[in-house]
């Protein structure tokens, strides 16, 4: 039932907070430009693969931020130029163009390990290639076809850079605004007594952010926005202290954290421009609270946040963006693994849709492959949940472009007005629901198709079953060949151990004896925490849709061990601000703790990943005298947590 109402809201959800009509409107003016200077030249049909590529762009440059959003525009637009060469020439025969199918959808998978844009890139262009391949030509005029697509991805690439300067910092802005609304959030849950760790996605938007700044902003602007980033940092770690106070402390922190919310909520409103100022901070309200732990320095980096957010303040952000907003992808993988099951599956599927196009449905045999291409995904749960919601909007999409074009099939302004209408329509509905996406998707594709002379009026049966075939080699060819992720969740919450006691020992080591290095080793093992930890947020949620196996771990454990794991994150936050603030020596013991605590969560991952009880010892009893200690004893009681949930054999 939970997966019928995931798949019914998939459907009939429409997002209206996702809409970009502004971003809309660039991408459709990309599709248009070419269409209709080729009208006016008096050739129609030269504007559709030039069409076809600023189409195609315009979903890619939904990823990235600057130069990186220009670059995966530029990447789309070679590889999908090269990739219709191909599948037109190729197309002449049908070994040819089952062999380079097969090619194209291996290297389409493997490439996309690298991350979404990479995978946006790729899927791009295969589609490109399954496209063209269903009017093969002489390499002449495949190359004619080839250099419009580029053309087509130029278009796109122009517009955003001329939408750039109307930008006025929107994306740092409300990146950064993102930042310290979560903070607020998260210092809102520390006074009402359920702490947990800090939010990790918008710092790591942030810094995606910010690492590739928009080339027409000044450098003192850019100084500004970093300033802000790196008080958000330590404000973070100060909260994360705070929250880590023992529970008879807490009541005396709920004013001063109600208090620092307010103001980190305004100086997220400046940043938008939705407030001139901030909320004034009573330092007052701190000093009894806050010195004592050593978080006397919270409340000064608010104030200092603030006063950076009113320098940048240049009026609210603009409503009406040309530019898409900013989509995180900040911990990918960024290694290729050339055996993937993924990237075979993905081969193998594609091949046999284009046999089954070519030998059943000659004259459209682009379909079947097409739809595979779009509904084949690495998990299950996307490849059935939204899967189901491709196929109908491809089956609703069919019928209504092919009804069109027996209206249209003879008047050009109509034909372009739809493919045009089409094209916005797949552009506004892109994100907030896939469904009416895939209507408006599939209706643009048969009225160029049906522009470049092939049927479009008499097939609109068989289009149906090509739709039908094509989802069900995808969804087949997943469960022949799968790829199940609650086969990762486990290893994946081991490798979480491991990295956060990496990081613990690197905080614990440079405590008891601080270096130059330390701040360094820190923080790349931190960053390892949470590449790890958005990765295992990831495979949980995906486990969640698959069937469920006996020896396979619980969604329902996998979640309360990652819970346990805020606690060791929290205890780890907390004794990294006293580091910084160095409010107490190092306690007595602490590298025997430091020793014992390394073996311990390194036995709780082995056990974990191996499915079975963990082999503790008795802790010495100098590990119990430095466990008295506050900071210490954090540790000690989550990683007792996870034991428990992990399992114990006592040795």
């Amino acid at each position: 039932m939970n997966w019928l109402r995931d798949l019914a809201r998939t459907a009939v959800t429409f997002d209206r907070s996702a809409l970009e009509p502004g971003y809309a409107l660039r991408c459709t003016a990309g599709v248009a430009i070419p269409l209709l200077v080729a009208a006016a030249a008096g050739r129609p049909a030269l504007g559709v693969p030039a069409a076809i590529g600023a189409f195609i762009t315009g979903f890619t440059s939904l990823q990235g931020i600057y130069r990186t959003r220009l670059a995966a525009i530029l990447a789309a637009a070679l590889g999908m130029a090269a990739t219709s060469f191909v599948g037109s020439v190729a197309g002449h025969s049908t070994t040819g163009i089952v062999l380079a199918t097969a090619i194209a959808g291996y290297a389409c998978a493997t490439v996309g390990q690298i991350g979404p844009a990479a995978a946006t890139v790729a899927l791009n262009s295969v589609i490109a290639f399954v496209l063209f391949s269903s009017q093969p030509l002489a390499p002449v005029a495949a190359s004619l076809d080839s250099a419009l697509v580029f053309a087509g991805g130029l278009i796109q690439a122009a517009l955003l850079l001329l939408a750039w300067p109307a930008e006025r910092g929107a994306a740092e802005r409300g990146a950064l605004a993102a930042v310290y609304r979560d903070l607020a959030a998260y210092a809102r849950q520390i006074a009402d007594r359920s702490p947990v760790i800090p939010p990790i996605t918008p710092f790591a938007t942030a810094r995606q952010v910010l690492a590739d700044p928009q080339p027409f902003a000044r450098s003192a602007e850019l100084a500004r926005f970093n300033r802000l980033l790196e008080d958000s940092e330590v404000i973070r770690r100060r909260l994360g202290a705070l929250a880590a106070l023992p529970d008879h402390a807490r009541s005396y922190s709920a004013k001063a954290a109600n208090a620092i919310a307010a103001h980190l909520d305004a100086t997220a409103d400046v940043l938008t421009g939705a407030k001139d100022d901030t909320v004034a901070l009573d330092q007052s309200e701190f000093d009894d609270v806050l010195a004592p732990a050593g978080l006397a320095d919270l409340a000064a980096h608010a104030r200092d946040a603030a006063e950076a957010a009113t320098m940048l303040a240049t009026g609210r952000l603009p409503r009406f963006s040309l530019v898409s907003k900013v989509r995180p992808a900040p911990y990918v993988r960024d290694r290729i693994d050339w055996l993937s099951r993924d990237s075979f599956r993905f081969a193998i599927v594609l091949a046999a849709a284009m046999v089954a196009g070519r030998y059943f449905a000659a004259d459209r045999g682009y379909w079947i492959p097409l739809t595979a291409a779009i509904v084949l995904k690495p998990d299950f749960q996307t490849t059935f949940l939204r899967g189901f919601a491709r196929i109908g909007g491809t089956l609703v999409g069919a019928v209504i472009a092919s009804l069109v074009m027996i209206v249209a099939r003879g008047h050009p302004a109509i034909e372009l007005g739809g493919i045009i209408a089409a094209a916005a329509a797949a552009y506004v509905t892109f994100n907030p629901n896939y469904a009416l996406f895939t209507v408006a998707i599939t209706s643009f594709v048969v009225l160029v198709l049906g522009m470049r002379g092939l049927p479009g009026t008499t097939t609109v049966d068989a289009r149906l079953l090509d739709t039908l075939a094509g989802g069900a080699l995808a969804m087949v060819g997943y469960l022949v060949f799968p790829s199940w992720e609650y086969k990762r969740t486990r290893a994946l919450l081991a490798d979480l151990l491991d990295a956060q006691r990496g990081l613990a020992d690197a905080i614990l080591r440079a405590y008891a004896d601080p270096s130059s290095d330390a701040r360094a080793i820190i923080d790349e093992r931190r960053n390892d925490v949470w590449r790890i930890r958005t990765t295992v947020e990831a495979s949980i949620d995906r486990s969640r849709g698959e069937p469920q196996r006996a020896h396979s771990i619980g969604t329902g454990r996998a979640l309360r061990i990652l819970a346990a794991t805020q606690r060791f994150g929290l205890a780890s936050l907390a004794l990294e601000t006293a580091l910084e603030t160095r409010q107490s020596p190092a306690p007595a013991g602490l590298e025997i703790f430091t020793d014992s605590l390394g073996t311990e969560m390194r036995e709780l991952a082995a056990a974990l990943r191996e499915a079975r009880r963990a082999r503790l010892a008795e802790p010495p009893p100098a590990v119990l005298a430095a466990a008295d200690n506050h900071g210490l004893r954090a540790f000690a009681d989550a990683t007792a947590r996870i034991a428990r949930l992990v399992g114990v054999q006592k040795r």
